[in-house]
């Protein structure tokens, strides 16, 4: 924990217990979502403020290297399939180009080209970035 023992030095001179700091420091590093960690942080029991407890899990972020890092699979997923529906696209208007042929609907397969690679890429730098959590699901409310 040597990149931790800053922010537990400085935690600890504030008032903040060791227990507490260690608390929010594994909830960190498993991936445990934000609000549960500031719901945890900010119970009775534990007493410490909400202002406290968001200065503390930034600090943690920024040693740790990023949040949420286990929440971004959905946007990997959906970047996975933004990117084979793109380049399929791609790869049609290609062989159409190359072999000769009529190309089917061809606005559809350009949309279909340049979405499918753009919304990839986007989703990707999203996820990479720390961006994209599992409660901002894009599909989520069509159910």
């Amino acid at each position: 924990m040597s990149k931790f023992d800053n922010i537990i030095e400085k935690y600890i001179a504030t008032g903040l217990t060791f227990d507490d700091i260690d608390y929010a420091i594994s909830a960190a590093k498993d991936g445990t979502r934000r609000e549960l960690i500031l719901e945890s942080l900010t119970a009775d029991y534990r007493g410490i403020n909400l202002q406290n407890a968001n200065a503390l899990l930034e600090d943690i972020y920024k040693a740790n290297g990023g949040e949420f890092k286990k929440e971004n699979r959905g946007g990997y997923l959906y970047s996975a399939i933004f990117f084979i529906m793109g380049a399929s696209s791609s790869y049609y208007i290609y062989y159409v180009f190359k072999n000769g042929g009529v190309l089917y609907s061809p606005i559809a397969i350009f949309i279909g080209a340049i979405g499918g690679l753009l919304g990839g890429l986007l989703f990707l730098l999203l996820s990479i970035f720390g961006k994209y959590r599992q409660e901002d699901e894009p599909f989520q409310d069509l159910n």
